[in-house]
């Protein structure tokens, strides 16, 4: 097959992997209320990842050649390149951590905006022909910054990875997202290596085609992935589908927005921080049944009530293992986590994040000052 045939069968592909790749966040953004926030999260990487393959074939291919303007756009929307894999990191946590707010983790979202500045005024010059010093320092620091763009990939799907495979989740349901996560990670590692192979042997055209064609093969793949997970399992995705597992009967009370006010009333008043809390505080709380209260956990979280409330729990220990500007013990630490046992506090936080209390304070102050 000529060189040319070769690159118009890649740009076909590439086209396909866009469309999967949009075709399954519009699936997800339509659907946005059904679904857990952890998918909808994930969402916003297929979507960077779809946009930054259109953009490709705006700037190299020749699909699109004819119509005016469209390797400025592609400039653009080349600006994605730094947009998908914070979210790719973010959604390995809202796994683990829970629902996020994206306000606490706007940083990661900087060298995005950055990029797309330096992008409109490489545009801007282009446009108005004003090929000037100004401009070749601009041109200059764009792909300065550009280069750059490996270095994120890689250090935000190690951290992915990371994040993924040092905590043990209780919940069921969070349990089955992190192993179809860890397949998406892993998938998109595998793909960077792919194309890193393809640039490295670019001195052989025919080689680095292969590795090339692999690669958005495997892209597609990956985009595929979340349809057939959510289609096969909805029970772990969709808010208001009930797990097989769960044996009580659903009513009117057992529903998506019930579960996400007793999550708003156990965060807000803390009330996991009482050592002696029982079901009937929440139920009493929340003015529901205690039985309805405990289906509802078992539903939405996926474990017992205890499980839940320590889920709270050993959140606010590891921020209190965090602030190591305080000289705090670890036993006032489980104290005021809302523990009442040193050897159960340990064991939970072991089961829940993989490392004891002292071992996890002692590896945060380890990468925070080195």
């Amino acid at each position: 097959m000529c060189s040319y045939h070769r690159q118009e069968m890649l740009e076909i592909l590439k086209l396909i992997a866009v469309f999967n790749f949009l075709l399954t966040t519009g699936f997800i953004w339509y659907n946005r209320k059904k679904l857990d926030t952890t998918i909808y999260l994930f969402s916003f990487f297929l979507f960077g990842k779809g946009m930054t393959l259109l953009s490709n074939n705006l700037i190299v291919g020749d699909t699109f050649a004819d119509y005016p303007n469209v390797f400025e756009l592609g400039v653009i929307l080349n600006s994605f390149l730094f947009f998908y894999a914070p979210f790719l990191y973010l959604f390995a946590l809202s796994i683990i951590k829970g629902r996020l707010s994206l306000k606490d983790y706007k940083i990661h979202l900087v060298p995005f905006f950055i990029f797309v500045v330096l992008n409109i005024l490489t545009v801007f010059f282009l446009q108005y022909r004003e090929e000037n010093d100004i401009f070749q320092k601009v041109v200059q620091v764009r792909n300065i910054f550009e280069s750059l763009y490996f270095v994120q990939i890689i250090g935000y799907t190690i951290a992915s990875l990371w994040v993924l495979n040092r905590s043990k989740l209780s919940s069921k349901k969070f349990t089955k997202i992190s192993k179809w996560s860890k397949v998406i990670v892993t998938t998109f590692l595998l793909i960077w290596l792919v194309f890193l192979s393809s640039s490295l042997t670019s001195q052989y055209p025919d080689i680095s085609h292969f590795f090339l064609l692999i690669g958005v093969l495997l892209l597609i793949l990956l985009s595929n992935i979340t349809l057939f997970m959510l289609f096969s399992n909805p029970e772990y995705f969709y808010n208001s589908v009930v797990p097989k597992l769960a044996k009580s009967v659903v009513n009117c009370v057992i529903t998506k927005t019930n579960y996400d006010k007793l999550c708003d009333l156990v965060y807000e008043k803390k009330l996991f921080k009482n050592a002696d809390l029982k079901i009937v505080d929440l139920s009493n709380t929340l003015e529901i049944s205690a039985r309805n209260t405990s289906t509802l956990i078992h539903t939405f979280y996926g474990g017992n009530f205890y499980d839940y409330i320590n889920s709270y729990r050993i959140e606010e220990a590891k921020k209190l293992l965090e602030n190591t500007d305080q000289d705090v013990t670890i036993l006032s630490i489980l104290y005021e986590a809302g523990f009442n046992s040193k050897s159960v506090f340990n064991t939970v936080f072991k089961n829940m994040v993989g490392e004891t209390p002292s071992s996890y304070r002692k590896t945060h102050i380890t990468s925070k000052y080195g």
